[in-house]
């Protein structure tokens, strides 16, 4: 299976391109959950990283330390809220996830296959693609409780911008 565009057309940060690439060139970010078999799930998260990338302020696509600013990625109800389950990222690996990500930036994007019965599910996520995205800039965050569930709730956002189909709108 190829990648849905042609991911040497995107620019890529030198953070993310250091990192390893599935068969098909997507880079294998950070908190991505990888198989027994080496496989990775760009639909799951590693709980481990997770934790690892939250309490050592890590970026969620490349790994490395950020700096003052948090970029949060989401959907219109995220951005409003300030609640993500992803962990912040650089600005830069951010604008790259809106730009290459297929759930993201694939235009009518369908995943091809239900969840893997052994994945737990979070039931704050939903896997229903929203019309745009956005990214939100702030300077502050915070783990909390919703629901149950671990979080991260971002600080008011000194900027947001909303993308649509891999563009900036």
């Amino acid at each position: 299976m190829a990648a849905w565009t042609d991911l040497s057309a995107i620019e890529t940060p030198p953070r993310i391109a250091s990192l390893p690439k599935d068969e098909r060139g997507y880079p294998i970010f950070f908190t991505l959950l990888v198989g027994p078999d080496g496989k990775p799930n760009f639909r799951a998260q590693d709980p481990y990283k997770w934790e690892a990338g939250v309490h050592n302020s890590l970026c969620g696509i490349c790994g490395q330390k950020l700096g003052k600013k948090f970029a949060f990625v989401g959907g219109p109800r995220s951005i409003k809220s300030r609640y993500f389950t992803d962990l912040p990222m650089h600005e830069s690996c951010a604008v790259y996830a809106l730009k290459a990500c297929p759930f993201i930036a694939m235009p009518k994007f369908t995943y091809l296959t239900q969840h893997a019965p052994e994945l737990a599910v979070n039931p704050l996520v939903s896997d229903k693609r929203p019309e745009m995205f956005g990214i939100g800039i702030t300077s502050k965050m915070k783990v909390v409780q919703l629901q149950g569930h671990t979080v991260i709730r971002a600080g008011t956002f000194t900027r947001v911008q909303f993308w649509k189909d891999g563009k900036p709108i």
